[in-house]
């Protein structure tokens, strides 16, 4: 009887062991921030994303409207990952001391940027993706990639944007947040400086048509769009989401068309200096 009790004894504490050790495996530490989407709410997101995040630190997404709101609910400790684009974390490091870059547990997907209109602007989608591919291939894009984006981050400000206006000329209105710097940056001033804003403009140029920035926050895009307030924002879709088993849905509001993506970046994190997932190693090399 001693024995067997031993024994059960001796079970019982290996399963505590080994549950202790797994759900130190999955300890939490709190949400994570994202943008708000076009076009698939937050419990949606969390609802598709439920298996992933069952296996990484974090506990679901929490959706945010300005990218100002979110980088203060990071500082209050509201959440304890901001998550976006590389280049808008590695900005938004670069001016806060507090904030630091890294790579996400799981495996980063590519954000692919491109620029979404209402469908029956096929015609105009056209010719902006004709654009896009054209400003890829004699090198336009890359060169903005350097003033607007690198340079930015290391800490030079902004070069203006010049618009130039055909008199006469159809009027495009572009929805700006500056709610992803320097992608989309908008001044203290409220003057779009971001690269997004070099973008339209030379684009613009080449079609010979005269572009209206209008500001609007990130999570009122896709209204402004619908009800005729802008006629093109600029939108972001995961490359490969629709490889994450149980995502069958795209970012894509109805009666919308979308241009051919002029960048893709690594999907980021970012988070407080003294966060404890700054020792979580990721499920994948980070170092590729």
């Amino acid at each position: 009887m001693k024995k067997f009790i031993t024994l059960t004894l001796a079970l019982m504490l290996a399963l505590t062991v080994f549950s202790l050790s797994t759900i130190a495996e999955v300890q939490k530490y709190g949400d994570i921030g994202r943008l708000s989407k076009l076009n698939i709410t937050e419990d949606e997101l969390n609802d598709v994303l439920k298996d992933i995040m069952a296996s990484g630190p974090c506990n679901k997404y929490v959706f945010y409207d300005t990218m100002t709101d979110m980088i203060m609910a990071l500082l209050r400790g509201d959440i304890v990952v901001l998550e976006t684009d590389r280049n808008t974390v590695r900005y938004i490091a670069s001016r806060n001391d507090n904030i630091l870059e890294k790579p996400p547990y799981h495996n980063p997907n590519m954000l692919l940027f491109a620029m979404l209109l209402r469908e029956d602007d096929v015609d105009l989608r056209d010719q902006l993706s004709a654009c896009i591919a054209e400003m890829n291939e004699d090198g336009t894009i890359d060169a903005m990639k350097q003033t607007y984006i690198e340079d930015v981050i290391t800490g030079e400000d902004p070069e203006p944007v010049e618009v130039q206006e055909f008199p006469g000329a159809r009027a495009i209105r572009v929805a700006v947040t500056g709610d992803r710097p320097p992608m989309d940056y908008v001044s203290a001033g409220g003057e779009p400086l971001g690269f997004n804003t070099a973008l339209i403009a030379e684009i613009a140029k080449r079609l010979e048509v005269n572009i209206e920035m209008v500001n609007v926050t990130c999570g009122a895009r896709g209204i402004a769009l619908a009800t005729g307030v802008c006629d093109i924002v600029f939108w972001m879709e995961i490359g490969d989401f629709e490889n994450w088993e149980g995502a069958a849905f795209e970012d894509q509001p109805e009666n919308t068309v979308v241009t051919e993506p002029y960048m893709s970046v690594s999907l980021w994190q970012a988070v407080l200096a003294d966060s404890p997932l700054l020792d979580i190693e990721p499920l994948w090399n980070a170092e590729q």
